[in-house]
């Protein structure tokens, strides 16, 4: 009871997260297709006025392990935030940073399409997502920018590296038909947001 009143927002979302991941039975496997269908994101769907679908997206996973490493991700990340620096710069930080990433990857796929259309442009347009963790993949990026410790910016670089390797991955296997390279991309946005946010006024 302790924990709820000390971090409201976080123990607030996780009993959302579960309870939407029983719902649409990604605790057991891949998230209900209809669900993913009816809830999940897509920019092309953002773009004809679907906006409310970057909130409804927050609240699911694409299932299996993924719902599990979802949960203990952003336990740690956003309830480390929210303990250090308080429910508000938590709330405000997760879903600024969740926002700003879908607008980012928006805009980018857009001018990168007017440049030269792609098959991988025209997936990362359509293809729909779920999850909340370009969100906590910002919080995560906080908490290291926050960090008193000499050796945060070279773990900032390490955990650089590794996202850009995850997307050159996905950008040449295309996994999921599409679905990975949007996650990891969004990650590899995110966390530099989620280090600029503690840079950001007060």
């Amino acid at each position: 009871m302790n924990t709820l009143f000390r971090l409201p927002f976080t123990m607030t979302m996780l009993i959302i997260l579960i309870g939407a991941g029983i719902y649409g039975r990604s605790h057991v496997g891949l998230l209900n297709e209809n669900v993913h269908r009816t809830a999940g994101y897509s920019m092309r769907l953002m773009i004809e006025g679907q906006v409310h679908r970057a909130f409804t997206s927050l609240f699911f996973t694409a299932g299996g392990w993924r719902f599990y490493s979802s949960i203990v991700m952003f336990a740690v990340a956003v309830g480390y935030v929210e303990g250090c620096f308080g429910p508000l710069r938590a709330i405000a930080t997760f879903f600024a940073v969740h926002l700003a990433t879908l607008a980012v990857m928006t805009i980018g796929v857009m001018v990168a399409s007017v440049i030269s259309e792609t098959h991988r442009g025209n997936l990362l347009w359509c293809v729909q997502d779920v999850g909340p963790s370009a969100g906590y993949y910002g919080c995560v990026g906080l908490a290291f920018a926050t960090m008193a410790s000499q050796m945060r910016w070279p773990l900032v670089v390490a955990i650089i590296v590794v996202l850009c390797l995850r997307a050159t991955w996905s950008f040449i296997h295309l996994p999921e038909d599409g679905r990975m390279l949007s996650a990891d991309l969004a990650h590899l946005i995110a966390f530099p947001l989620g280090i600029a946010s503690a840079y950001a006024p007060s």
